[in-house]
């Protein structure tokens, strides 16, 4: 797929091909997203070793995503969760691990419990749920 970033540049999940990439469908209007916020900016300042890239494919304004503060590149599905349906998202947080040749490399995770996990997140280092 490919799609905006909130700058409008076009982004290409083939891009990021070379990388693990965790693909996470994201609105900031979501409670639940908003939730896990504060954990998807500490895992951006310190990654765990070997963690997968973020990239958060989101709905909403460009404004209501630049509020969020993440260092990650954020995509806007302009038709809602319409590349989330592709992969089988039916809301968020939900997500998907890529693997470096640019295939699904995991079940899709949903709620943030799971994302995180998938994130390479340890215990220890999550929000109680």
């Amino acid at each position: 797929f490919s799609l905006p970033d909130l700058a409008g540049q076009t982004v290409r999940l083939s891009d990021f091909r070379g990388d693990k990439t965790l693909v996470l469908f994201w609105r900031p209007s979501c409670g639940f997203c908003q939730r896990m916020l504060p954990d998807l900016q500490a895992r951006e300042a310190h990654p765990p070793i070997g963690a997968p890239k973020l990239l958060v494919v989101s709905t909403d304004s460009v404004e209501s995503n630049q509020a969020m503060g993440l260092r990650s590149p954020v995509l806007l599905d302009q038709d809602g969760m319409g590349v989330g349906r592709q992969f089988g998202a039916s809301g968020t947080p939900m997500a998907v691990l890529v693997d470096a040749e640019g295939r699904i490399a995991s079940e899709l995770a949903a709620g943030a419990p799971a994302v995180l996990a998938l994130a390479g997140h340890t215990q220890d280092s999550a929000a109680p749920a």
